[in-house]
């Protein structure tokens, strides 16, 4: 348990990391090509331990949740790194908090599993917590249409809520290595093949204001998705959940505010706390 919670902290600690590197990133590349170079930098390394291990390869159960957790990454690396051109990062990554709530709900409708009462609290917090930070409906509504970086979030939201059991299932079947060699390599693939026939290696071009960045983000991409795959094969998924998300959100405040300029108003203070305490009733 001790150990779970150690890897769930150095991973959501590397997380909150990530995204701000990414931010900076994303400046001078284009979230695409910046999403296609994170995961070809990373695919040697992670490709190297798993050989070092000598562990077998994948069981042919994987293939099913690990192929869909791979498609639905590449979709979502890229939504991520878009929203945070488009939007502030205390704007956008608070919307994370969803993800437990999409995956409580598709609990309820597609599996009929009931939700307790502190659930049903969890997901009042949230979304509360949501509209708190754009101000009620209306301005949440008038937000969302003038942040559209929120609005990809929330896409990214629910994708994970889908690809953290899938994940978890895909371990059942595969080593910790040879799951992150393959979900990395496989979105360097796509994501590669997509900008050459789109545009050529010029696509590919990463500026030399880009490149200490882009360095930063890889050592916290590397460190952030080992530590959570050993932290959710230790612990539940929820807590890992739980903390990320109490942290990465605390983060996008306080870093959004030293690093970005971006204020930190008393309606966005107390959507994190909120959002923060929704998570934790949900998760936990």
């Amino acid at each position: 348990m001790t150990t779970g919670l150690l890897f769930a902290l150095a991973a959501s600690f590397a997380w909150a990391g990530l995204d701000t590197t990414r931010k900076v990133l994303v400046r001078d590349l284009e979230p695409v090509a910046a999403a296609a170079w994170l995961a070809v930098l990373n695919t040697p390394i992670f490709l190297v331990w798993a050989l070092a291990t000598g562990e077998r390869g994948p069981t042919p159960a994987y293939w099913f949740p690990g192929g869909v957790a791979l498609l639905l990454q590449v979709v979502a690396n890229v939504m991520f790194l878009r929203a945070l051109v488009l939007s502030p990062l205390s704007l956008t990554i608070p919307f994370l908090s969803l993800t437990p709530v999409f995956t409580s709900l598709l609990s309820l409708v597609l599996l009929g599993e009931e939700l307790s009462a502190a659930q049903w609290g969890g997901i009042v917090l949230v979304v509360t917590g949501a509209l708190t930070l754009h101000g009620g409906v209306g301005s949440l509504l008038a937000g969302l249409r003038r942040e559209r970086g929120s609005v990809l979030m929330i896409g990214v939201a629910l994708i994970w809520s889908v690809t953290g059991p899938l994940s978890k299932l895909a371990l059942q079947h595969a080593s910790v290595p040879w799951h992150a060699t393959i979900q990395t390599a496989g979105v360097a693939v796509a994501l590669v093949t997509a900008l050459l026939v789109r545009g050529g290696p010029r696509r590919l071009r990463v500026v030399a204001s880009a490149r200490r960045w882009l360095g930063a983000s890889a050592v916290f991409s590397l460190v952030a998705f080992t530590c959570e795959l050993f932290a959710i094969r230790l612990i539940f998924v929820g807590l890992v959940e739980a903390l990320k998300r109490a942290i990465g959100m605390t983060s996008s405040v306080v870093l959004g505010r030293a690093l970005f300029h971006e204020p930190i108003t008393r309606s966005k203070a107390i959507a994190v706390l909120l959002m923060i305490a929704g998570s934790a009733l949900l998760l936990l």
